[in-house]
């Protein structure tokens, strides 16, 4: 579980890098990008919630895995509801297929919190290589 401690502390890193959304910065200058200028805002502040509240739930993972699972299912329900309401197609597309990577992620944590097996850690390790990339897919959709 160590193994998947330090990956689980490394994927709130990423995430809370991806909140900062190097591309919006950069399309704030597009007059008529200003849809896909919010959407980008409006992700990033969940991003960055869902970045800081993985790493509140780190040391949980160990000492408290089943409240762990739970809040992260809260931050896959929460997010998810954000990405459903982004109005900016190349956004929502990126945020929407991310919510559901968090979502498989909440349900594996979840899993390995009722019956830690090398199999469920194994599955989470793919999950949050996979998390990484569709967080990543989020910042390139808010580039020009």
């Amino acid at each position: 579980m160590n193994t998947t401690v330090r990956a689980f502390s490394a994927l709130a890193s990423v995430i809370v890098a991806a909140s900062l959304l190097s591309g919006c910065s950069a399309i704030a200058a597009v007059a008529n990008a200003q849809t896909k200028v919010q959407a980008c805002a409006s992700i990033a502040t969940q991003l960055k919630g869902v970045g800081t509240g993985i790493q509140a739930e780190v040391p949980k993972l160990q000492s408290d895995p089943k409240a762990a699972a739970a809040d992260i299912t809260g931050m896959a329900k929460k997010f998810s509801t954000a990405a459903g309401k982004l109005d900016n197609a190349q956004v929502k597309k990126a945020a929407v297929k991310a919510a559901g990577t968090l979502t498989v992620f909440a349900q594996d944590i979840t899993d390995l919190a009722n019956k830690p097996t090398t199999a469920e850690s194994t599955k989470l390790q793919g999950d949050l290589t996979t998390l990484q990339s569709a967080f990543t897919a989020i910042d390139t959709s808010c580039k020009v």
